[in-house]
């Protein structure tokens, strides 16, 4: 056990000193390299770390006990082209680091209990203030964002039958958002708080080649509290620092899966995803200081001082396919892929909040041994050049534009 808390305050570690960049809104693709090497089509067959993010109910099938390591480290590389403002900007070269870990444990033939820690959720950006400049009055300013939300999901499942099994997580959720733009001069925010929800799921084996899989998470409520300073304050009397507080919800998300083994050695997955985003409207603001409230409804002051993140986001639907071949009994290959759209409209894109539409691919490959295995995978997503026109109506126009690869690897041991 002193092992595993080892584990556990490195990962927490590591995710807390990194950004995170995502699709699918504020949604992370996925989470352990099984999954992912099959673009994340497993919630009708978790049996691994990766059963915290999609499904609890696979722990119930859970022959021994295991805990599991999952490392992934996202590689970004977006674009923003504004011609008439002489803006050709790409992101920082940056890696970002995210993990899981997770530890099941069988109880009896039908009670599983587990305890898991990773990313859900998380996006960001960082840009060259030198390159965008000429969108800051000619100030060389930092832009980066951050928002990430780190969970710690206890579990339970039970088998109901032996085709049939039920598992639900209790969601305590760490949240964090990072902003840093220009304003008045330099304008920084730094928030983190604390949410509470719940992921809930259904497993169905009706054969040994067939399986039916839902899961379903709740809205979670967060507040976000910190504070924001914006170095040009002074210049309309106001203190150049305030405490400040957000509240955004985390939307709705439901899944459905089917596997399907038309060879004994060859597994086929379909999911389809939906999540929520049409409620998450925007991401408001509110200041302490009272003065800094007032010049939010200023018409000369606003654009600085009314830091309301617009989003008007619609709902979205993600079809994910994939397949494992088993090579012999310890040895796997898995590909995949994922139809990823963008909640955001045009004309409330932003680099500092980057959604592109994505076409995923993933391959992987893993070794299943007695005790330990070991498994990788790497995500391809090309990104889809979204075209926001020159108009007062779009927040930020021009050419946008992502592209991420994603390498992981996750180690296993099961022990009675």
């Amino acid at each position: 056990m002193k092992t595993i808390a080892r584990y556990l305050v490195t990962l927490v570690l590591i995710a807390c000193c990194a950004s995170t960049l995502s699709a699918n809104g504020l949604n992370l693709n996925g989470s352990g390299s099984r999954a992912m090497g099959m673009a994340g089509a497993v919630i009708s067959w978790t049996n691994d770390v990766s059963l915290f993010y999609f499904n609890p109910a696979g722990a119930a099938f859970a022959e021994k006990s295991w805990v599991s390591l999952f490392e992934t480290n996202l590689l970004p590389s977006g674009t923003y082209v504004l011609s008439p403002y002489g803006i050709d900007a790409k992101t920082q070269s940056k890696v970002y680091p995210a993990g899981a870990l997770g530890f099941v444990k069988p109880l009896s033939d039908k009670l599983t209990v587990g305890i898991g820690v990773y990313t859900p959720s998380g996006t960001g950006s960082a840009w060259d203030g030198t390159e965008l400049k000429n969108l800051a009055g000619g100030q060389v300013c930092t832009w980066k964002s951050f928002f990430g939300v780190f969970t710690v999901s206890p579990l339970l499942a039970y088998k109901v039958t032996d085709q049939l099994s039920l598992g639900a997580s209790i969601n305590l959720n760490y949240g964090m958002l990072k902003i840093e733009r220009p304003a008045l001069g330099q304008y920084k925010e730094d928030l983190n708080g604390i949410g509470f929800g719940a992921t809930v799921g259904m497993q169905y084996k009706p054969t040994d080649k067939l399986s039916f899989g839902l899961s379903f998470k709740p809205p979670v409520k967060v507040t976000l509290k910190g504070d924001a300073t914006m170095a040009g304050a002074a210049l309309v009397g106001a203190a150049n620092a305030s405490d400040i507080t957000r509240k955004a919800t985390l939307p709705m998300w439901l899944g459905a899966g089917v596997s399907f083994k038309p060879l004994d050695k060859l597994r086929l997955g379909l999911d389809v995803n939906w999540t929520n985003w049409k409620k998450l409207d925007e991401i408001p603001v509110e200041f302490s200081d009272a003065y800094w409230t007032v010049l939010m409804k200023v018409p000369a002051a606003k654009a600085a001082f009314d830091q309301t993140i617009p989003l008007d986001w619609k709902d979205c639907l993600q079809v994910r396919v994939g397949a494992e071949y088993m090579v012999n009994e310890q040895w796997s290959l898995r590909v995949g892929y994922m139809r990823d759209p963008s909640p955001t409209p045009l004309t409330t894109m932003s680099i500092l909040l980057p959604q592109i539409p994505y076409n995923m691919f993933t391959v992987g490959a893993g070794y299943t041994g007695d005790k330990l295995s070991v498994h990788a995978a790497l995500e391809i997503l090309r990104g889809e050049e979204q075209t926001v026109p020159l108009s007062p109506a779009n927040r930020m126009p021009g050419v946008h534009n992502m592209n991420i690869v994603v390498p992981s690897i996750t180690i296993a041991y099961r022990f009675d």
